[in-house]
């Protein structure tokens, strides 16, 4: 079964605006694909209000509301369930890697991974690490030349709302918030590749900052800190504002700009996503885990649909204490379609307060897959 989203969205678009479009597919509901141009599984789709599906192929919730009221007779959309859910029946894309990209991942950026594990209980705390020690190595096996890492901002106040690139030739941090000043870190930058991804981003039509200057806090720190190959390795820092613009649009497209610098850098390129799942700063939260919810987006990314929960509305996401997710969202951007997250672990831990999470995407399978793709289509890769 091929999916189009968007021939499924204008469908429903074409509705709203057509009332007479509208009362013949209530009327002859077995010609709704005809009169719609879609197929039969999806027009049921639509002909049974089944928001949560139309949801799943990232159908923004001002759209889906409208067939619930349509077809539901359901003004109040009293009959939806709200969930959020995976349709393994949905083909999944074939892989779309940009040249030199050598790894992707991600993992969660807790500061008391490193600053105080013993709130947290021993044996998740093993499990945890034991999953940065895999990433640790897949990301030494890729032996990349530059380290692209996705962080939010926690303490440093930038000039702009944007998406920031570090482009300094050095950075420099400790964690002395969490009185532990002995888990300093200072990295080398790259400066001309840094000041490439801000052109073609910009090229792109986004906003972008650059900062000769970006100060470590524990959302680089702790990942680097237990993932850096060598303390040489180049990084660039890719910082999220999410108290100033949370937009889970903007940081898939941030990620996608960068691709054509990547593939023309020469360099070998890995992403590293950093943050959540699960996280509430604000008072009277701290310390909620969404285990549902993070299920989900693991899930997501585990049926290589990781691109999808960049279709997912701010305020859903934001309720389920997934702010950090856009750093995730630019690494997605970058790896594009069809690529397989492998779950390394996932522990809920309240005392440091999240769903914390280590993910590596297979970018060999992806790359297999994709050969595989271009030789049945006679394509030379």
């Amino acid at each position: 079964m091929s999916v189009d989203k968007s021939s499924i969205e204008r469908a429903i678009l074409e509705m709203a605006k057509d009332a007479d479009l509208l009362a013949s597919v209530k009327a002859s509901p077995e010609r709704a694909p005809e009169l719609l141009g879609i197929d039969a599984e999806w027009a049921e789709t639509i002909l049974s209000g089944n928001r949560d599906r139309l949801r799943a192929i990232g159908l923004n919730d001002g759209v889906t509301i409208l067939v619930s009221r349509w077809f539901n007779d359901d003004l109040g959309d009293a009959a939806s369930t709200g969930g959020f859910i995976v349709d393994d029946s949905i083909p999944v894309p074939t892989p779309d890697l940009p040249r030199n990209l050598v790894f992707a991942g991600g993992c969660s950026h807790v500061p008391d991974l490193l600053a105080r594990p013993e709130i947290d209980p021993p044996e998740a705390v093993e499990r945890l690490l034991a999953g940065y020690e895999k990433l640790a190595r897949d990301i030494a096996a890729a032996d990349p030349d530059v380290i692209l890492v996705s962080a939010d901002c926690h303490f440093q106040s930038f000039n702009t709302g944007h998406f920031v690139l570090g482009v300094g030739d050095e950075h420099v941090g400790s964690m002395e918030f969490f009185k532990r000043p002995d888990l300093d870190l200072q990295l080398t930058g790259h400066r001309e590749f840094a000041t490439e991804l801000a052109r073609v981003v910009r090229a792109h039509g986004l906003e972008v900052e650059e900062a000769q200057k970006v100060e470590l806090d524990h959302g680089l720190i702790v990942p680097l800190r237990l993932l850096l190959p060598r303390p040489d390795l180049p990084v660039i820092p890719i910082i999220t504002q999410p108290a100033r613009s949370f937009s889970p649009f903007n940081a898939r497209e941030f990620g996608v700009a960068m691709r054509d610098a990547i593939e023309n850098s020469g360099l070998k390129v890995a992403v590293l996503a950093t943050g959540g799942l699960s996280h509430w700063l604000d008072p009277g939260h701290f310390g909620g885990v969404d285990v549902e919810f993070d299920t989900y987006l693991l899930k997501l990314l585990a049926t290589g649909r990781g691109l999808d929960m960049c279709s997912l509305e701010p305020y859903p996401l934001l309720a389920h204490g997934q702010y950090e997710i856009m750093n995730w969202m630019i690494m997605l951007g970058i790896t594009g379609p069809g690529v397989f997250g492998d779950v390394y672990s996932y522990e809920p831990m309240e005392a440091s307060g999240g769903g914390w999470t280590v993910v590596n995407m297979d970018l060999d399978a992806a790359a297999a897959k994709a050969a595989a793709a271009n030789s049945a289509a006679g394509v030379s890769s």
